[in-house]
């Protein structure tokens, strides 16, 4: 869990606390929270004090619970307010109640155990029987875990046929929502790629084709790249379709890119926003604004440009920080029901191979980025390694390394780098033909003098035309 530091989350205090004063709350849902939650899992007094309240005497209003302060003298030590009752906001609802009570829980635990460990120290440096502290240790685990109430099968049955064609977000691409189906959110999604692999140029593009496709939603791109003039600049460039050397070279009609980009209903409406890079250093800071905007989707660029807890002194280092990076994103996703495409470097080297193309070992730091990942995608823009002589400027590949409920793929697109624009290509017989294009390549550099082929890889395996969208 991420929220305000690792032992405590104000916000999931009060947002609790909201919870129980929001009048659409059915009686039932009211009644399971009362019982999974205890006055100590609060950390500000107030709040212990207004719960503790609320679970006794079972009041759900703000007026009659003021009234029932000021007549309890031992209430008023607690310096309880009615300003502090009006600040408590009353929007949190049943579908996320479930996971800011989860990180109360769970700061409270990390609380219990950081105490125990400064009692476990200094027991130790007394001298004390390691019997007795193991027995003591035992207890406090035992409590931990009797805090957490299980589902049933019944609830967990409930919670997938109550979902909605709203819980499944489009991927922006036609042909990979038919196959495997879009997003689901709570899901982190990876795009991984080399510098020049259009991976920023791909998500801006994405951000307005998920967009369209899914008309209600709000959509945030951090990024920590780039400025977020830049952003801005690529956006206007795709969406006027003047080249984006002519934006950054100020040469374009400002009045038509100002009339052009108010067209656009996500834009004008800002559905999608663009974080400034000077607002977050890590992922507590992300969280904070995510929580704030409620964004459906959000991107990432890049995961490896992200502030640590603390300064990594080695590679080994680098990567646990990496890893709980993820962890924190992937309980983002999840606690705010939203998708997150993280984008992410891939080790430097690749134009030095005979196959010129990542494979999903080259993400940097990987363990837990390819783990938590529900899809893992490489950004191919094959150009930029052999020449455009040798492959068109235009051909673009989307390659699915890692698919959770599907085959691996590859997804041909047109590019027009300039502008930032990825077209689908509708005809299944020239996406064919496309793959086939990239495998001959590929398979070009493989050969010896003598025609063999040296080792092995996807590309020269003949599968290719079963391999693409």
């Amino acid at each position: 869990m991420i929220f305000t530091d690792s032992l405590h989350s104000l916000e999931a205090e009060q947002n609790v606390l909201g919870f129980f004063f929001n009048r659409h709350i059915e009686e039932d849902k009211r009644a399971q929270m009362l019982a999974l939650v205890q006055p100590e899992h609060f950390t500000d007094v107030r709040a212990q004090t207004l719960f503790a309240l609320i679970k006794k005497h079972r009041i759900f209003d703000r007026i009659v619970l003021w009234d029932k302060i000021k007549s309890l003298d031992r209430v008023k030590d607690a310096s309880i307010e009615w300003s502090d009752l009006e600040d408590i906001d009353d929007f949190v609802n049943v579908g996320e109640i479930d996971s800011y009570v989860e990180i109360l829980i769970d700061r409270y635990q990390k609380r219990e155990l950081y105490k125990f460990g400064g009692l476990v120290q200094q027991a130790m440096l007394e001298g004390e029987d390691q019997y007795d502290i193991a027995l003591k240790a035992q207890e406090v685990l035992r409590q931990l875990g009797s805090t957490t109430e299980l589902e049933t099968n019944e609830q967990l049955l409930n919670k997938v046929l109550e979902e909605t064609s709203d819980d499944i977000i489009s991927t922006g691409f036609h042909h990979i929502d038919e196959f495997i189906g879009g997003f689901s959110r709570g899901m982190i999604i990876t795009i991984a790629g080399d510098s020049g692999q259009l991976k920023t140029t791909l998500a801006l593009d994405q951000s307005f084709k998920m967009a369209e496709l899914n008309p209600s939603l709000k959509i945030g791109i951090f990024s920590k790249e780039m400025s977020s003039e830049s952003l801005i600049k690529k956006q206007i460039s795709r969406i006027c379709k003047i080249p984006i050397s002519k934006i950054f070279g100020q040469n374009y009609d400002k009045d038509f890119v100002r009339k052009k980009m108010m067209e656009v209903p996500a834009w004008r409406e800002n559905r999608i926003r663009i974080i400034n890079p000077n607002s977050f250093t890590g992922v507590a800071d992300i969280a904070r604004i995510q929580m704030t905007h409620r964004f459906d989707i959000w991107f990432l660029d890049f995961i490896q440009l992200l502030e640590f807890a603390k300064v990594a002194s080695s590679s080994s280092d680098y990567n646990v920080q990496i890893g709980q990076n993820m962890r924190n994103l992937q309980s983002l996703a999840l606690a705010t029901k939203s998708v997150g495409i993280v984008l992410s470097q891939v080790k430097k080297g690749i134009e030095y191979r005979k196959i010129k193309r990542p494979t999903i070992s080259d993400i940097e730091w990987s363990g837990l980025i390819k783990q938590l990942s529900s899809y893992i995608f490489l950004s191919y823009y094959p150009g930029k390694y052999y020449g455009f002589d040798t492959i068109k400027e235009d051909r673009y590949y989307l390659i699915a390394e890692k698919t959770r409920f599907s085959e691996t793929f590859t997804y041909p697109l047109k590019v027009h780098p300039e502008l930032g624009v990825f077209t689908e290509i509708e005809d299944p017989k020239e996406r064919q033909l496309l793959v086939k294009e990239l495998k001959d390549v590929n398979d070009d550099q493989m050969k010896s003098k003598k025609g063999e082929f040296y080792g092995s890889n996807r590309w020269n395996s003949g599968d290719a035309e079963d391999s693409f969208l």
